[in-house]
């Protein structure tokens, strides 16, 4: 295996730093708030970090690969990428810029990031599902982990944790 495979490897799976951050976070979020003897719904607080760095860093690079990377090597091969990459890059872009400021929103904003994010997941897990069973296309970003978890387990938690918050703002 070359160095660029292994690179390009790590890069393609970077989204899964952005889960670890968002529970280690959490996580110190949540221990310092015990420590000053501050009431935090834990939920709510998880939820905000799961937008930040689920919905808000790592749909930015999305973005850039959907809308960037993949046209610059469908160029250099003679392939013409689809126009719906560049939609979907400049979608991901702008709700993950939306995203970076969750933090400090109210219930409001973050369910109004929340639905987007999942409906577009379940769609995205629908395209792959469709693709695996109508063109047998069992590439890595079809049916592996991207499939799992970005389409299916994370808008669940999401929609879970906006469930779960619903009184926290209050």
């Amino acid at each position: 295996m070359s160095v660029a495979a292994v690179v390009g490897a790590a890069l393609s799976h970077i989204y899964l730093l952005f889960y670890v951050l968002a529970v280690i976070v959490w996580w110190r979020t949540m221990r310092r708030a015990r420590r000053e003897h501050r009431a935090l719904d834990s939920a709510f607080v998880f939820w905000g970090e799961l937008l930040f760095w689920y919905g808000g860093l790592a749909l930015i690079w999305a973005g850039f690969f959907h809308g960037y990377e993949q046209h610059i090597a469908a160029s250099s091969i003679g392939w013409q990428p689809s126009p719906f990459e560049y939609e979907l890059g400049w979608f991901e872009i702008g709700i993950g810029i939306a995203a970076l400021f969750v933090r400090r929103q109210n219930y409001g904003y973050r369910l109004a990031l929340t639905i987007p994010i999942v409906i577009f997941s379940f769609a995205a897990a629908a395209q792959h599902i469709a693709l695996m069973i109508t063109r047998h296309n069992f590439a890595p970003n079809n049916a592996g982990m991207m499939l799992w978890l970005n389409d299916i387990i994370m808008p669940l938690l999401l929609a879970w944790f906006a469930f779960a918050s619903r009184d926290a703002d209050r």
